[in-house]
């Protein structure tokens, strides 16, 4: 499909979806009914009034599904593919509108309350984003498709994820949750708090384990499931807020998690193990309603350590931790949103990052850590300014990154210098209101990746490799328009885009005498389309369903074979529908149902059983039934049936099945 097509029949959608549907007094949540604020844009809005493609994960919804980790409740937004590292490793990457991955990096932004959870130079799978919360823990999830860096910095390409975090609210004691499924899958959890006018506090722990199941059937890497892979997943949250005057507000937070998980069962096995925890101090400062200043400082250190089995004589014994990745990072932020001029809102900010990763290796028994650090300052404006109808929106930022010469085993890297990136990322956004339902939008960003010292500036010593201090970050353009309408039946949205992205690192063979070097060389390019639906008939019936094309294409490449080919590990089409009824009182019924298109595992896209995964189709389900309070407790118990069909496919690697048809029993309850 050409671009010119493209917007041509958006806006034919968009059109033709208006004249049907009755207008709404206000932009709300459907299963609420109360305004939902986004923070796409670094300024809390209304959903319907900033202008970027946006989708909002509510505690509700998240309290009808039954998941095992977060990265689940994502896979039913439209645009969003899930990169996982076998189905049961608790830690995954987030492809947001087909833009794919990258040497250097993540091209989708994962936060936590508003803040990155890991240094831009980790390579710590996940970077911990979707690991330090349970879903229990979870008040909302907001997912803004497109870029962001103008607001959030580095590897916004593809979009960005934030977690909100619950806080306590006056009235409950304590929550309890459990739950059993199948393969002895076992999860509990407790939270405990209170709240006032001036201060609330809440404190909780998740513990959840698994015999796992047994997907690996054909060898890959010279391995098969031998036995069950079993994995155990704890976590712990504490959060604080303390207004002791009006206008201020002090916050104070703590996470931590440990996951374990198999990623080879039986014996030989290979292990995946990650921990985090993460410190934030927060002082939020309203004198008035035209100043409002945001501060924030937060030290994470997440750790990925991998082990495995040694066959020792006749018996397996495991070698340890022989390898690992292990980051520390440090991130203080400020922002000042001023509101002196009648419709115009100006946001200012800075931030400040630093950032160490050792990677450790064990190689005939002599273990190797090689330590990379780097440096941020950044500094962003954003201004916002309302014209009766019209809001306009542009904003820049500047990056200042620092990268610093490696060092192994502590001594300085040979041949490798310290270098620096500046760079100016731009963002543009208008938002028409055409009625009190309906309003159309457009968006312009760019972002991009920065390029590292190692392995990709500086590679020497090497016999195979040479240096390329020169090497530019990775960058991208993206152009959107869209737009929604509210009804008394719920609210539609149609959004479609265009990326560019190129400056891609690739390593460029025979450069010189032979030997290879890393360059700017690739690129890629994205269209795609994007409908949605969230739906309130009537006060206990809300249907959803979205849609989503991606067409995403290599148009320069170091193979000439993979030019006009589309991106690995993207689905071209996407399809979720489903609904919560409120069947009678206390008693609801939610279904999910997802279709995702094949996917493509190498290119050039070759049709073969190891290089394709074929499109699949599979339904969740969840009945719920409210007990009657008694002695001030309120309990809720359900029924969950995950792959309700048995559907066996393949989901992330051509050798790994999907687990089968699954049941679990739970109980919620609040005191």
């Amino acid at each position: 499909m050409k671009k010119a097509d493209l917007f041509k029949n958006v806006a034919i959608i968009c059109f033709a979806f208006v004249p049907s549907l009755s207008f709404a007094d206000s932009v709300s949540d459907v299963n609420s009914g109360e305004v939902v604020i986004v923070t796409a844009t670094r300024t809390p809005r209304p959903i319907d009034k900033v202008p970027v493609s946006v989708s909002v994960i509510t505690k509700d919804d998240i309290k009808n599904v039954n998941v095992d980790k977060i990265q689940d409740l994502l896979k039913n937004i439209e645009s969003v593919d899930i990169g996982q590292q076998f189905s049961v490793a608790h830690s995954a990457g987030v492809n947001i509108r087909g833009v794919g991955g990258s040497f250097v990096g993540n091209t989708t932004q994962l936060m936590l309350d508003g803040m990155a959870t890991d240094t831009i130079i980790s390579n710590v799978m996940g970077r911990g984003g979707l690991n330090f919360m349970s879903p229990w823990d979870v008040d909302r999830i907001e997912v803004a498709r497109g870029p962001g860096s103008a607001s959030y910095g580095p590897g916004v390409i593809g979009g960005m994820v934030n977690i909100v975090p619950k806080r306590w609210t006056e009235g409950d004691l304590a929550e309890l949750h459990a739950s059993y499924g199948t393969h002895n899958t076992q999860k509990y959890g407790v939270a405990i708090g209170t709240a006032n006018e001036t201060f609330d506090v809440r404190a909780s722990y998740y513990d959840a384990s698994s015999d796992g199941f047994i997907s690996q059937t054909i060898a890959a890497f010279g391995q098969v499931d031998l036995g069950p892979r079993d994995w155990k997943d704890k976590k712990a949250s504490l959060s604080s807020h303390f207004r002791p005057a009006e206008g201020h507000e002090f916050t104070a937070s703590v996470q931590t998690f440990k996951t374990d998980s198999l990623s080879v069962g039986g014996r030989p096995f290979y292990t995946q193990d990650f921990k985090g925890n993460a410190y934030t101090l927060g002082y939020k400062y309203t004198p008035s309603d035209k100043i409002k200043i945001d501060s924030n400082v937060r030290y994470v250190k997440n750790d990925q350590a991998i082990a495995y089995d040694e066959l020792v004589g006749s018996q397996y014994v495991s070698s340890g931790d022989t390898y690992g990745r292990y980051s520390d990072s440090l991130t203080a932020s400020i922002s000042a949103e001023l509101n002196f001029i009648t419709n115009n809102s100006l946001l200012l900010g800075y931030e400040y990052g630093d950032g160490k990763q050792d990677v450790k290796s064990l190689t005939s028994d002599v273990m190797t850590v090689t330590t990379s650090k780097a440096r941020t300052n950044s500094a962003f404006i954003q201004d916002e300014y309302t014209f009766g109808k019209l809001v306009l929106l542009a904003g820049v930022r500047f990056d200042g990154i620092k990268m610093y010469g490696d060092a192994i085993n502590g001594v300085p890297k040979a041949g490798v210098k310290d270098s620096k990136d500046d760079v100016y990322n731009y963002r543009f956004g208008a938002r028409y209101q055409a009625d009190e339902a309906t309003s159309f939008y457009i968006s312009y960003g760019t972002a991009y990746l920065p390029a590292y010292n190692t392995p990709y500036k500086y590679v020497a010593p090497s016999n195979t490799r040479i240096d390329n201090p020169d090497l530019k970050p990775e960058k991208s353009k993206s152009f959107e328009i869209g737009m929604s309408h509210n009804s008394a039946f719920g609210r539609i949205h149609v959004a479609a885009y265009s990326t560019d992205y190129k400056d891609k690192i690739a390593l460029i063979s025979g450069v010189l005498n032979g030997k290879s070097q890393w360059q700017n060389f690739g690129a890629v390019h994205v269209n795609g389309l994007e409908l949605g639906y969230e739906g309130k008939i009537g006060e206990t019936f809300h249907p959803y369903a979205n849609y989503s094309y991606t067409q995403s294409e290599i148009v320069k490449d170091t193979n000439a074979l993979n030019v006009g080919q589309r991106l690995t590990y993207t689905a071209p089409q996407k399809f979720n529908a489903g609904f919560m009824w409120e069947v009678l009182d206390g008693l609801s019924w939610t279904v999910n149902g997802r279709y995702i298109g094949d996917k493509y595992l190498s290119t050039p896209n070759i049709d073969s059983f190891e290089k394709h995964l074929n499109a699949y189709s599979t339904y969740d389900t969840k009945i719920s039934y409210r007990l009657p309070e008694t002695y001030g407790a309120k309990a809720e118990i359900y029924l969950a049936v995950n792959n309700l069909t048995d559907k066996i496919y393949r989901e992330y690697q051509y050798y790994e099945y999907s687990d089968g048809r699954t049941f679990t029993f739970g109980i919620d309850t609040k005191f």
